[in-house]
Order: C-alpha cells, then structure tokens, then sequence
C-alpha cells in the first residue's frame, strides 16, 4: 500500500506506553519506533483475538496507567 493510501494517526502515549516502547527498544535493538508500535499493536491484537494473553486491566485515567511488573523486567533474550 503506498504511504499516501495509509491513514496517519497522532499518538501522544501515557508514560506506561513509553515505560513498554523503552522495554520494547531493548528486546530489539534495530527497530525504529514507528516499527516498534507497528509490531506491538499487531501482535497485541493477535494474541487478544486467538486467547494467548489476558491484557492488564487498565482504566480511568491513562497518565495513571503502570507497566506491569512483569513486563519491565523483559530482556533481550525473552525475544529469542
């Protein structure tokens, strides 16, 4: 699909959804941060969608929103 077909969406993330695209960074390296979200929103949806992962219940206001525990403590090799 070209660039000019593709709908262009402003983010402006709560500081949980940096805390997770930091986490992201370090489990890979080379990505930029435009692949980065591009990756994490598909396989987010595909894990809901096919019931391999229970998100983290999250609500009210976003800017209180906490990365879970689990998921700072990611490293690369959880990537492998």
């Amino acid at each position: 699909m070209p660039k000019t077909d593709r709908a262009r969406v402003d983010y402006m993330p709560c500081p949980a959804a940096v805390a997770a695209l930091e986490a992201a960074q370090a489990l890979y390296p080379e990505s930029i941060t435009q692949a980065l979200i591009d990756r994490l929103v598909i396989t987010g949806l595909s894990a809901l969608v096919q019931g391999h992962w229970q998100p983290p219940r999250l609500w009210g206001n976003r800017d209180r929103w906490k990365l879970p525990t689990e998921l700072c403590r990611a490293s690369p090799e959880d990537a492998a």
